[in-house]
């Protein structure tokens, strides 16, 4: 059992998928987990209301385009920094309606602390209905120049664990390139998660960083557990068979990976594996 709990519907530059509509895409997604053996996955969407380096759908089309997928689970996102309480509302709505799974917010693209006081009610939200909060995390690239990688650092989720500890948090992408401060939180904190997506995007798993991605994650596994971290790839940024070789070979236990493959996403996004 696989769950890629990290995916995107989005149109990279440079590829073929520009060319492609979103549900041609969806149906490539669709493809691509047959072929990698891949059970689930989570669709993640970027932040509504506002414009997008990459042509991507929001939230309301995710769900349209993946409804006829019963394996393929949409989490929701909102522009923290400018958003209404409709917005809210309607978030509140499609959890209720389990037509998401979650949250995905983006400190580092949206200029906010994750421990800001402007993001509690959605916090409020997500506990209401048991329903965890992904995070951009770490790395933060954009070619407009606009991102400002001081709000994505993984040190903030431990402020935030703190303010709301009933709260499901998952870091994404372990927080890299700070994986021993990501580590030092997961360790911490009870109720903080990561996720091992997105390390190494439109290249060679097995390069010289690929190879250092793996000690990273090895290293971090020791300082906090494998029952803390989520399998990811960030497709179609990383390839999804290269990226289950990558995991097999960390070098974790047949348990520890199972931990990884599937048990911890299933617990976190309530997703049935049976």
């Amino acid at each position: 059992m696989i769950i890629d709990s990290h995916t995107h519907i989005v149109k990279i530059p440079n590829t073929d998928l520009p060319s492609l509509s979103f549900k041609q895409i969806i149906e490539r997604l669709r493809d691509e987990m047959k072929s990698s053996g891949v059970d689930h996955v989570c669709v993640l969407p970027y932040f509504e209301h506002d414009d997008t380096e990459f042509g991507a759908p929001d939230v309301e089309a995710l769900i349209e385009l993946a409804k006829d997928f019963k394996n393929m689970h949409v989490l929701g996102s909102l522009n923290v920094t400018n958003h209404t309480k409709a917005h809210l509302d309607r978030l509140n709505y499609l959890l209720e309606k389990k037509l998401i799974k979650g949250i995905k917010l983006y400190p580092g693209y949206q200029h906010f602390y994750p421990e800001d006081d402007i993001v509690a009610p959605l916090y409020k939200l997500c506990i209401k209905h048991n329903a965890p909060v992904l995070f951009h995390s770490g790395d933060t690239y954009s070619t407009k120049n606009q991102a400002r990688v001081k709000y994505s650092h993984p040190l903030h989720f431990d402020e935030l664990a703190y303010k709301f500890p009933d709260l499901k948090i998952i870091i994404a992408h372990v927080g890299n390139p700070w994986t021993t401060d990501c580590a030092e939180v997961i360790y911490k904190n009870k109720n903080v998660y990561a996720d091992i997506s997105g390390l190494v995007v439109l290249q060679k798993l097995n390069s010289s960083y690929g190879k250092l991605m793996q000690r990273r994650i090895q290293e971090l596994a020791l300082d906090a557990s494998p029952e803390k971290l989520l399998f990811g790839t960030d497709w179609p940024l990383s390839d999804m068979k290269q990226y289950i070789e990558f995991t097999k070979n960390l070098g974790f236990s047949k348990k520890d990976l199972e931990c990884i493959f599937y048990k911890n996403a299933a617990t976190l996004f309530a997703i049935e594996t049976k």
